[in-house]
């Protein structure tokens, strides 16, 4: 209710202490005032009739425009434009041509009324569109934002899951090739002359056993195992791998430090899978990037280092990316008891560094995945740069245009004006060649002899204006007659009442 009040007030106080125009009864402020209390009835359920009727009004009594402004400004805000909504406004300008041919030509009010309605009408229902869009997207972002951070969860979930299906078989070919060993160990025994038939039974009862957990294992692993991807060798050594990468063209350099053989299989695994994962993203990010491995082993701490330099040149198309790799290595170096952490450089390169432990410990269960804040602030302030251009650009243009006009106008009137002096200069009788380079070059376009006595018959009469500026303002229309090319008549004709 306080809101409903507070723009009433604003929009009938133009009204109320504004000058009656020229010309117009005093009853037409009551009745506008009425019609910008229907209109503020409206502006909620018919936004767009509600601020055309103020509009098309404004073309009789200016100081129904800031009203007209408000209300252009909330339909803009609360409805999209609408074929109704041109047509009203086609309505509105034909209204306001129609309203200065009636009362008589007075192009410059025409035209001044025309800007009236760009900067109060136009301009403010653009800007109450641009903020309603901007609502909607806004929204519609971080709806979009909030759907992306489910996703990139779900994607680390499967890559989480993935991963420990690749540790599982990795855990399959180390722990096979064990029970592979024991149960053949067990076989020799079975066979084993020296031993006592109880011996070799027991012997062949640890074989059996031992055969059917490394099948049952296999089974197991089976289940686990994404048959997308295909298993790595579980001796496969760090060194070799990046030979291998060094051989197929990648400018890899290694540098061991410390003693590796000791390293639990687990934590050696989890370490040559860093090196892997990490030479894939050099080559798919950066190719042709220096790649810098170091793997340094102190203590029960193992550090592996993989660094690479920015592109040397930035690829031609950028390779897309899920960041499933980086989260799938974050899982296997936590179940390895290690730490992860990656990220860019500030010369352009990337960094990856995982610290193992040596041997078995505590499982560091990787929390959720980072994702980028989603930046309030950043968007805020994009939306308020959008709005500044939204709001500049038409302000210049209608600036621009407001100086046109002022600059014809002023031309107009300076080249059709003829001062009050030279006018009382002016004696009946004189020759119309005595007058030469005494009046103005132009006519103005006013003629108004329904203000004043008719012209002398027979005569041809020009007509002046009695002032010259930038802006229309009331002025009086002086008349000269002449017959015969001499003047026979000079009148005055002030402006309409």
């Amino acid at each position: 209710m306080l809101r409903m009040i507070s723009l009433a007030a604003v929009m009938a106080a133009p009204l109320l202490a504004g000058p009656l125009n020229e010309g117009l009864p005093v009853w037409i402020t009551p009745l506008n005032l009425l019609l910008v209390a229907a209109a503020l009835a409206l502006h909620r359920s018919r936004p767009s009739a509600a601020a055309l009727g103020p509009l098309a009004a404004s073309a009789v009594d200016w100081r129904l425009l800031p009203a007209a402004a408000i209300l252009c400004y909330l339909a803009g805000r609360r409805e999209p434009p609408a074929a109704t909504t041109l047509a009203g406004l086609a309505g509105v300008l034909a209204f306001g041509t129609a309203v200065p041919l009636l009362r008589g030509p007075n192009l410059y009010g025409w035209l001044v009324w025309i800007t009236g309605v760009i900067v109060l009408g136009l301009l403010p229902a653009l800007i109450g569109s641009f903020r309603r869009l901007q609502a909607e997207l806004v929204q519609a972002g971080w709806d979009r934002a909030a759907q992306l951070e489910r996703e990139q969860r779900i994607v680390a979930d499967q890559a989480r899951l993935q991963e420990r299906a690749r540790i599982a078989q990795d855990m399959h070919d180390s722990l096979g090739h064990e029970l592979s060993l024991v149960a053949l160990h067990a076989g020799a025994l079975e066979l084993d002359g020296t031993l006592t038939g109880e011996q070799r039974a027991a012997a062949s009862e640890v074989r059996a056993g031992v055969t059917t957990a490394a099948d049952r294992l296999s089974e197991i692993i089976g289940l686990l195992r994404d048959d997308d991807t295909p298993p790595r060798p579980a001796g496969d050594h760090i060194e070799a791998l990046v030979d291998r990468a060094a051989a197929a063209g990648v400018p890899v350099e290694l540098t061991a430090t410390g003693d590796h053989g000791d390293v639990a299989p687990m934590q050696y695994r989890a370490a040559h899978r860093v090196v892997q994962e990490a030479l894939t993203n050099a080559t798919k990010h950066a190719p042709a990037a220096p790649v810098r491995v170091l793997v340094d082993r102190t203590g029960d701490e193992m550090t592996v280092t993989v660094h690479n330099g920015p592109p040397p040149r930035p690829p031609v198309e950028r390779v897309p990316h899920g960041g499933r790799g980086l989260t799938g290595l974050g899982e296997r170096v936590g179940l390895a008891g290690g730490v992860l952490r990656a990220g860019p450089l500030p010369d352009g390169g990337f960094q990856v560094v995982a610290r193992l432990p040596t041997r078995p410990g505590p499982v560091l269960e990787a929390g959720p995945d980072p994702l980028p804040p989603a930046g309030p602030e950043t968007a805020r302030r994009r939306a308020r740069r959008g709005l500044a251009l939204a709001v500049t650009l038409p302000t210049l243009l209608t600036a621009g245009l407001a100086g046109t006009l002022m600059a014809v106008y002023a031309h107009d009137s300076r080249t059709s004006h003829l001062t009050p002096e030279r006018f009382r200069e002016l004696a009946v009788g004189a020759s119309r060649d005595e007058m030469a380079g005494r009046l103005p070059e132009r006519q103005a376009p006013e003629h108004r002899d329904e203000n004043g006595p008719p012209p002398p018959p027979g005569s041809a009469c020009e007509y002046y204006r009695s002032t010259a500026g930038f802006l229309p303002t009331p002025f009086d229309v002086y008349r000269l007659c002449f017959r015969d090319g001499r003047l026979v008549a000079k009148d005055v004709l002030p402006p309409s009442r």
